[in-house]
């Protein structure tokens, strides 16, 4: 029996820089084979949706014994945390998208589900890359709730960044707790001793006003001049738990729009186990915006030595995705869309932005269906459109489809590439812990252990079927969290 998945985009190659429609061969049979083991298969450097770039919070409350909440599993920050690349020639433009697809089980409803990836990366070389001159400004909370720990990891935190400006970039910093204060006006970095001593100032007092402190800092990068060739951008030091004026999403994201529209950006980075994963995933879906959250030094150090340039870098904006099923087939989800829940229906997919990564980021459609995939029926369509930083506006459209010559049971398991396989069992994970969590926090705890047990040996039996070590990690996290839920 052959079977094979035709995965092709159309038209406006320059998009994807491809050379022509991709046609992805399958791997293995019924259960789903592994595909051969091998290296880079594009030599791509990597892009990724704006939002979430880690799931840091969960791993963090996990690791203290702590049963997260379900919101704390975050699809686009567990995929922005592994690398995730399809094949095809070579990239040939700023941002290309690639494509690949699985019919698997999901994991929520027990079905044997159609996913397509979706996934992103850049010809940009990180060998010549450089970041355009920067317009920064720190702002930090030292509320009480900062006591500690998270004020002098955040203390830390704005000294590696300090030491990744230089001449040609501008600072300031702002500190706020139930009202804010400008330490430092924005002007050229010069004098660097004297920027570190001003953050070796900062204590914990007082309440939470970030509005405060985003208000002042806007107001900061306002007194740059407008400049095509820099970029201007507010850093949010919080544990996202406001207090004093603003404490809705909607307030804050029209602040925060109102200044992106601007030019003014915003990169948040959470600290503090009593972090609010839900205002802070809701921030960083802003157009310019993204979120990190710096649960260890190590994690800290990662993020200032080898990630920074990138971070502060959209390649793209607008990234839209309209999808149309074919007869007999329906859009259920979306997953890995920065401030859209996981099992949202979206036939109309909008990535605010697209930012430079280390790592190819993806973004995945799960469509179900009212019969067996039969041999050469259609799945899926979609048109796709970006603006890339630079300018001008890119299209293309996708078109996706099962060709083999007996039909694909409901029993059956299938995958066009080795990464989609792994993006399916990442978004199996966010579905089994989200589940199980939401069990637990209803006082349904024999439920919620029998569905973390489940969630964490589908990990454990794709990442040994995969043999991949950084998905071994994420079913040790599964026990661990299984672990936590005594009956």
């Amino acid at each position: 029996m052959t079977r094979r998945f035709l995965v092709t985009w159309m038209a406006a190659l320059m998009l994807a820089g491809c050379g022509g429609p991709i046609i992805s061969d399958p791997v293995g049979g019924p259960g789903g084979g592994a595909p051969p083991m091998g290296g880079d298969p594009s030599g791509d450097v990597g892009a990724t949706p704006g939002g979430a770039q880690d799931m840091g919070l969960a791993r963090r409350k996990i690791a203290e014994g702590i049963v997260p909440a379900p919101e704390d599993f975050v699809a686009e920050g567990l995929y922005s945390e592994h690398d995730l690349p399809l094949d095809g020639p070579p990239c040939e433009q700023t941002l290309c998208l690639r494509t690949a697809t699985g019919i698997a089980t999901a994991l929520d409803t027990g079905r044997q589900e159609v996913f397509v990836q979706v996934g992103l990366s850049s010809n940009v070389n990180p060998a010549t890359f450089r970041r355009k001159p920067l317009d920064a400004a720190l702002v930090i909370d030292h509320s009480g709730s900062m006591h500690g720990e998270p004020i002098e990891a955040v203390k830390e935190a704005a000294r590696r960044l300090v030491a990744k400006l230089d001449e040609n970039d501008t600072f300031s910093l702002i500190i706020f707790d139930d009202s804010a204060q400008t330490l430092v006006t924005q002007s050229p970095v010069k004098d660097r001793e004297a920027l570190l001593r001003a953050i070796d100032t900062i204590y914990d007092a007082g309440g939470t006003c970030i509005e405060c402190g985003l208000r002042m800092g806007f107001q900061q990068l306002a007194t740059a001049q407008t400049d095509a060739g820099r970029a201007r951008r507010l850093f949010l030091f919080t544990d996202a738990m406001p207090n004093v004026g603003m404490t809705g999403e909607g307030e804050f994201m029209t602040l925060i729009r109102s200044n992106s529209s601007e030019g003014r950006d915003t990169t948040v980075f959470g600290v503090n186990i009593a972090f609010s994963q839900s205002l802070v995933t809701a921030i960083s879906a802003v157009r310019g915006a993204n979120s990190f959250y710096l649960s260890n030094p190590e994690r800290t150090r990662t993020i200032f030595d080898e990630d920074f340039d990138y971070l502060v870098t959209p390649i793209a904006y607008d990234l839209k995705m309209a999808l149309t099923p074919a007869e007999g087939f329906k859009v259920e989800a979306v997953y890995g869309l920065p401030g859209v829940a996981p099992g949202a229906s979206q036939a109309e997919m909008n990535v605010s932005t697209v930012f430079l990564s280390r790592r190819r980021g993806a973004i995945l459609a799960r469509l179900s269906r009212s019969s067996d995939v039969a041999p050469a029926q259609s799945v899926m369509t979609g048109d796709l459109s970006f603006q890339a930083t630079e300018g001008g506006t890119s299209r293309t459209t996708l078109t996706a489809s099962y060709e083999g010559s007996e039909p694909l049971s409901g029993t059956e398991s299938w995958y066009s590439q080795r990464s989609v396989r792994k993006t399916v069992a990442l978004t199996n994970f966010i579905l089994g812990a989200r589940s199980a969590c939401e069990q637990w926090k209803k006082g349904e705890k024999a439920a919620a252990r029998a569905q973390a047990d489940r969630t964490a040996a589908l990990l454990q039996a794709e990442a040994d079927r995969l043999d991949d070590a950084p998905l071994r990690t994420e079913a040790e996290l599964a026990f661990k969290l299984a672990a936590l839920m005594v009956p």
